[in-house]
């Protein structure tokens, strides 16, 4: 099976190669990456307790995307592998991402088991539409479609939850700076989340600048500070881009 699988690997990358020749080089498009934070914060909910590298890596054609992510803890042992498609038309977006946590004690480390009652998968779809010249706002909404052992109902840990998150952001600059006002909640309660009905549970403001380092280069920074009403908690975090 490994053997097959290689070979699939491989036949695809070929036929991947081929076709980008037979096209406009222009349509496609590869980008790699990596950011380091001072403390990884996700939907108002802090990952790990310390910094973190986080390596990204995209494949895109025209609107479709490709992409691997991933953020490794640089002094604890909080991991995380993400793999994820999108479509882009205009200005929206579909997404589907799958989540793994590479050595989180409490779920499954096989990559390769999908069961949903003992996986240490979980899946998100989600659709956003992703502010315009015309309209300075932001609109992400999305559900978890499978991993119970992530996302169990708070009354029930057997039941799967399905877990739905929303946020709206308002897009701004101002001089140098571009920055997002942000609000995100769900509407029905979620072990994931930490909430027993509808909450707003991520509420901040981010503002980000390109430091200039010489004539011809500059660090991408990000600032962000937030709050979560649920757990009634403050964070302040700082992306660096690589």
């Amino acid at each position: 099976m490994k053997y097959r699988l290689h070979l699939l690997i491989i036949l695809l990358a070929l036929a991947l190669n081929t076709y980008a020749q037979d096209n406009k080089p222009s349509n496609f498009n590869l980008s790699v990456g990596a950011d380091l934070v001072t403390s990884y914060l996700w939907r108002g909910i802090q990952q790990g307790t310390g910094p973190a590298i986080q390596p990204w890596g995209e494949w895109s054609y025209k609107g479709f995307t490709l992409g691997a992510w991933g953020s490794y803890e640089l002094t604890g042992a909080f991991k995380e592998v993400d793999l994820y498609a999108k479509y882009t038309y205009k200005d929206f977006s579909l997404l589907y991402v799958d989540l793994f946590f590479p050595d989180y004690v409490l779920l499954d480390q096989n990559y390769f088991n999908f069961k949903n009652a003992t996986t240490g998968h979980a899946s998100e779809l989600a659709l956003s539409f992703n502010g315009s010249e015309s309209i300075p706002f932001s609109v992400y909404g999305g559900v978890m479609l499978y991993g119970t052992s992530i996302d169990p109902k708070v009354s029930d840990s057997t039941a799967i939850n399905h877990s739905t998150y929303f946020e709206v952001s308002y897009l701004g600059k101002f001089k140098d700076y571009s920055y997002n006002i942000f609000a995100g909640f769900t509407p029905t309660e979620s072990r994931l989340y930490g909430t027993k009905e509808f909450s707003v549970f991520n509420v901040g403001a981010s503002a980000k600048k390109a430091i200039k380092v010489t004539s011809d280069f500059s660090i991408p920074l990000k600032l962000t500070l937030a709050t979560n009403p649920v757990s009634k908690k403050v964070f302040m975090t700082a992306v660096v881009s690589l």
